[in-house]
């Protein structure tokens, strides 16, 4: 046994990112009005960068109200947030609840389309809404009048039966009046008026007292246009950038100057941008392709599509076109779209004609719309509807798809029905 030093000769292959891709991968996180503020960000001390900003941005409107005095609504619910939502892994669900505040505190959106956007049951939503209700003041995030001045009742005096009976029954005040309120919660009207009185102390607007920060708008990054066979996709021209290589003006450039290492820079840049805006392009073919029936029949023709699929057509990482959806957003007949409600899974694997989850509730919501009055259908006879349609989904699984399209069961169904009491 020989001890001693020695030399060993090793050969080992790397996969490194360059400077443009690594740039063009940072473009592809953002949307199209945050691409611009990044490149007039990076023309101010570029002199080789010219730019052609869209123009929706408004350069001269700051993006909140400095000058505002007080405290935003989104500031105060993310400053209790921790205090609230202890699991790290639901802060993503509140803060999804967050976004959907409107300027009085109350929710604006269902539950079953911030659990699809969310990719989360609806229960975990539930669960995470009603934590986000403990926060003062009391109403926040609340889905209707009722439970808002529900919220703002002691628990003990929420609960009884005379306070839920007229809660309930509360959207009546507004169609007929105190009679038409005592009518539909079958309570005297001299027990009306005394719960009125009390709910009149309560705060219809929680959110009052806080600053109405302006909103920001989304914009389309992309239009879907009809063709002539099926749809097409190209870049917004009011919101795309664009940037070229411009002359500062010198004559002559010396090598490793300061100036040359600019125009290296810039031009990087510009190619940079090019590759994004050249992928977000051919994102968006693909999905006018293959999501055709979506945008010419809405959810009820959505086809699955998976990230995983539109990358390996496109030669790109999974990763990469999460970026592009997750940020992105197109145009349609139905209004501006987040690129992904594009995206949805199979309900039903390993067999020919699986049909996608937004396309069997949307499915589901018809079936119910058209079930005869006061005689709802149950679960299993929606299953069987939806088989002898070709889509042979179990009974389980109907019923999370109603729960998940914000439709209640048969016994809630039937009580909701003309004429029926509860």
């Amino acid at each position: 046994m020989k001890l001693g030093p020695t030399l060993v000769l090793r050969q080992r292959t790397q996969l490194k990112l360059g400077q443009e891709l690594q740039r063009a991968i940072g473009f592809m996180a953002m949307d199209n009005l945050e691409l611009a503020r990044c490149l007039e960000e990076a023309a101010a001390e570029n002199p080789w960068l010219s730019l052609r900003l869209p123009p929706v941005l408004d350069r001269g409107a700051p993006d909140a109200v400095a000058a505002a005095e007080g405290v935003s609504l989104i500031a105060h619910v993310l400053a209790h947030m921790p205090g609230l939502v202890p699991a790290t892994a639901d802060r993503r669900i509140a803060l999804a609840l967050a976004e959907e505040l409107d300027d009085s505190g109350f929710l604006c959106r269902p539950l079953p389309e911030i659990a699809q956007r969310c990719g989360v049951p609806s229960a975990r939503v539930e669960a995470v809404l009603a934590q986000l209700q403990r926060i003062e003041p009391r109403g926040l995030f609340a889905r209707s009048l009722s439970e808002c001045l529900s919220l703002q009742l002691p628990d003990v005096e929420a609960r009884e039966d005379r306070m839920r009976r007229l809660l309930d029954a509360l959207p009546a005040l507004a169609r007929g009046g105190p009679a038409a309120l005592a009518r539909d919660s079958g309570l005297p009207e001299g027990e009306v008026a005394a719960l009125l009185a009390r709910l009149r102390r309560l705060d219809p607007r929680p959110a009052g007292a806080f600053v109405c920060a302006p909103a920001r708008v989304r914009v389309a990054d992309l239009l879907f246009r009809p063709a002539r066979n099926g749809w097409c996709a190209e870049l917004n021209p009011e919101t795309t950038p664009s940037a070229r290589l411009a002359d500062p003006g010198s004559a002559a450039v010396p090598r490793g100057s300061a100036l040359s290492r600019a125009r290296g820079e810039a031009r990087s840049l510009i190619a940079a941008l090019e590759r994004r805006n050249a992928s977000l392009l051919a994102l968006g073919r693909v999905l006018a392709r293959e999501q055709a029936g979506f945008l010419s029949e809405g959810a009820i023709a959505q086809r699955p599509l998976t990230r995983r699929a539109v990358a390996r057509e496109l030669g790109l990482h999974e990763s990469t076109v999460g970026r592009m959806v997750d940020v992105g957003a197109a145009a349609t007949p139905s209004g501006t779209l987040p690129l992904r409600r594009f995206f949805c899974h199979e309900v039903r694997r390993g067999g020919d004609g699986g049909a996608s989850a937004p396309a069997l509730m949307a499915r589901i919501a018809e079936i119910v719309a058209d079930e005869p009055p006061g005689a709802p259908l149950t679960d299993g006879q929606i299953a069987a509807r939806l088989t002898a349609e070709g889509l042979a989904v179990s009974r389980r699984v109907t019923a999370s798809l109603r729960t998940r399209a914000g439709l209640g069961n048969r016994a809630a169904r039937r009580r909701k029905a003309p004429g029926s009491r509860s």
